[in-house]
């Protein structure tokens, strides 16, 4: 093997120890997960009670989500009495989605299950591998969350 041939099979030993860490902790979410809640929905009640009120688009936005995902996504929350919706008082057309006390209630509960996972998780790391492991995924962010990327020519 080459260089770049031995690099290529590190890289794929990283994804697939990355893809196996990601179900994971998808799994531990679902063990602690008392309401039957995807991790996308309770990221929607989380963004609410942190930021307020929000259009629809916004929370496409802040979820990487279609519109059409979030009209679903707030519907079973809006069932479920975490998340209600409304005009807003400025333009009648425009509509607002906003937290609830229930839904208040379960982002408290949600943030205890977060740090719970994250306890366990992270344990026996020391500040030294957090430090490097936070660098780590901040430039693996970076490389996906890159705004003006160009597709590339086939």
């Amino acid at each position: 093997m080459d260089l770049d041939q031995d690099k290529l099979q590190k890289l794929r030993e990283l994804d697939d120890v990355f893809r196996k860490l990601r179900r994971l902790i998808n799994a531990e979410y679902n063990r602690f997960n008392a309401h039957g809640l995807g991790m996308t929905e309770g990221k929607m009640v989380i963004i609410l009670a942190e930021h307020g009120p929000q259009k629809a688009s916004a929370m496409a936005e802040w979820l990487r989500i279609t519109s059409g995902a979030v009209t679903g996504i707030s519907d079973r929350l809006i069932d479920l009495g975490y998340v209600e919706r409304s005009r807003s008082e400025f333009d009648r057309r425009i509509v607002m989605l906003s937290v609830t006390d229930e839904g208040r209630k379960l982002v408290d509960f949600i943030m205890e299950m977060r740090e719970r996972i994250m306890f366990k998780l992270y344990d026996g790391f020391e500040i030294d591998d957090i430090e490097k492991a936070t660098d780590i995924f901040i430039r693996m962010s970076d490389n996906l969350d890159q705004k003006n990327e160009t597709p590339e020519e086939s």
